[in-house]
């Protein structure tokens, strides 16, 4: 079950470029009731489809702006917040530190599926930057590095 939030998450980041922007009347009427259902605060909400059958949706929840992923039935799948580093659990900080030390922090996400919160750090040193996922008890589950100029 450790494996199905990475796998999410390798699936957004392959399919981040490709994603196809998509009207309300291209949502599957599942997924955006689903949406309605499980964030009834949810305003804004724009919608893309990430693969042919998981639609991303970006929305301002109260002051947070998140995203989440719903399949055609409307099923969610995830959801996406970002928050401050200090925000991450004390675990999750400590791994960081030795993982990557010296790297600066670009942006921390708290991601929330229904068997799993994990933590997604992108960080940069130089023109080389990692994207490290870590399980809320401070375990590194994915650590992928990449370029600054990509």
């Amino acid at each position: 079950m450790k494996n199905i939030p990475i796998a999410i998450f390798a699936l957004l980041i392959n399919s981040a470029c490709i994603a196809q922007t998509l009207r309300m009347d291209q949502v599957p009427p599942a997924a955006a009731n689903g949406f309605k259902i499980k964030f009834p605060n949810g305003q804004q909400p724009g919608w893309s489809k990430v693969a042919s059958d998981t639609f991303e949706v970006g929305f301002i929840n109260g002051k947070k702006e998140q995203t989440a992923l719903f399949d055609a039935t409307g099923k969610w799948l995830q959801t996406e917040t970002e928050i401050n580093y200090g925000a991450a659990p004390k675990k999750v900080q400590d791994a960081f530190a030795k993982e990557l030390e010296g790297y600066q922090i670009q942006s921390v996400f708290e991601i929330q599926t229904d068997t799993e919160l994990t933590y997604e750090i992108i960080a940069f040193k130089g023109r080389t930057n990692y994207d490290a996922v870590f399980s809320a008890k401070g375990e590194l589950l994915k650590k992928e590095e990449g370029s600054s100029d990509e």
